[in-house]
């Protein structure tokens, strides 16, 4: 039932839960006679993911500041909460966790992990179940997968665009080779050899067509993206390309990614959100599965689940316009299950060092908000104010 209504009213679904940057106002995106068959597939699909998404939702907690959710955060453990370290990090003002009853709980910093950009939290007393780490699935390319909300509700969902990968630059095989924007014919043509490089090495010229790269049949630099997924630097994978009209199979040698000067900063992020907000921690992650879902920042920590409601992983980052990055289920679980036991006895004085995480102190909070008090009396001294005391 799930797949019989995705595909149909994909489109519809993505204008009620995702933003859209386009120059034309909402009404005048789908034409009036289309809207109501859209609206209507866009609350049917809703509704069969609300089938899968409810029992999901009672393991995910709100992070508040004020009056605004700067995060979510899913229940791992009895009251441990993995969610977000740079949102949580940057606030000043005291956050709060919020469950999904809407009680309102305390909660401490157990360790951050900053390599995934996460912060287990301990918060005591908390009653929310945790999300059922035992039953997860390994997203595949293509797979429909969703962000669930506290309320339960799915908040956004697209497709697995790339399988889980590393987004560290040292990671990536580097393959010296430009295409030919020109071509328009089957595979790749290559339009240049980097001298040197591995491509260059195995006897790639300008001219040859590639046509599989890894055993995977390539059309663009994105195909051949994917093809690389899982390959590191230094290995060799197997090559066919299209030399006039001889077809010949070798192997080819990656190598590390050069150093290059990198794009102006400001203007690749205005390019990449086109309008749209974006995570303030959004590349370098360690191992991340890629999906076109556009989620709103503050829904990152969130989990995201498969059709049948399984744990396909933790929503990361808002990364561009199609761009979202989530967190693999099984690195979850081993960070619940490794880490978590090695932060429990560190502790309780038991342990030594930890390299995967760093346990916080717990007079952290206090001191950084006592610090934020001073800076604001000072301020208001010196603008000849007088800080009322309560």
């Amino acid at each position: 039932m799930m797949m019989k209504y995705l595909w149909a009213a994909f489109a519809a679904a993505s204008a009620y839960a995702q933003e859209i940057a386009s120059p034309l106002p909402p009404e005048q995106m789908i034409a009036p006679e289309d809207k109501s068959v859209l609206d209507s597939q866009a609350k049917e699909i809703f509704r069969e993911w609300d089938k899968v998404a409810v029992p999901v939702g009672q393991s995910v907690v709100a992070l508040v500041a004020g009056n605004t959710q700067v995060a979510l955060g899913t229940v791992v453990g009895k009251g441990k909460v993995l969610t977000k370290l740079s949102d949580l990090q940057k606030e000043r003002r005291p956050v709060m966790l919020v469950d999904s009853s809407g009680r309102v709980y305390d909660a401490k910093v157990l360790f951050a992990l900053p390599e995934h950009d996460l912060l287990m939290m301990d918060v005591p007393g908390l009653p929310a179940p945790p999300i059922d780490l035992d039953s997860y699935v390994q997203a595949k390319e293509g797979d429909v997968i969703a962000a669930v909300s506290p309320t339960g509700h799915v908040s956004d969902f697209g497709v697995v665009s790339v399988a889980q990968r590393s987004l560290r630059a040292d990671d990536q095989p580097y393959l010296g080779i430009v295409s030919d924007p020109r071509w328009d014919g089957e595979g790749v043509m290559i339009g240049g050899v980097e001298a040197g490089s591995g491509a260059h090495r195995s006897g790639l010229t300008a001219g040859d067509v590639l046509m599989k790269l890894n055993g995977k049949p390539v059309d663009g630099m994105y195909s051949i993206r994917a093809a690389m997924v899982g390959v590191r630097p230094g290995e060799t994978v197997p090559v066919e390309v299209r030399r006039r009209n001889q077809v010949i199979e070798g192997k080819l040698l990656t190598g590390p990614r050069p150093r290059v000067m990198k794009f102006p900063q400001k203007r690749l992020d205005m390019m990449n959100s086109m309008g749209n907000r974006m995570s303030l921690k959004r590349d370098e992650f360690p191992l991340v599965i890629q999906s076109d879902m556009t989620l709103f920042p503050e829904r990152a920590g969130c989990p995201v689940i498969d059709v049948n409601g399984k744990f396909v992983g933790l929503a990361l980052s808002r990364a561009g316009r199609t761009e979202t990055y989530i967190l693999p289920s099984w690195i979850c679980r081993e960070l619940v299950e490794g880490v978590l036991p090695q932060v429990q006895q560190y502790r309780a004085g038991r342990g030594e060092n930890i390299p995967e995480a760093q346990p916080v102190d717990d007079s952290y909070d206090a001191r950084r908000l006592e610090e934020n008090r001073r800076k604001v009396e000072d301020k208001m001294s010196r603008q000849g104010l007088v800080p009322k005391v309560y």
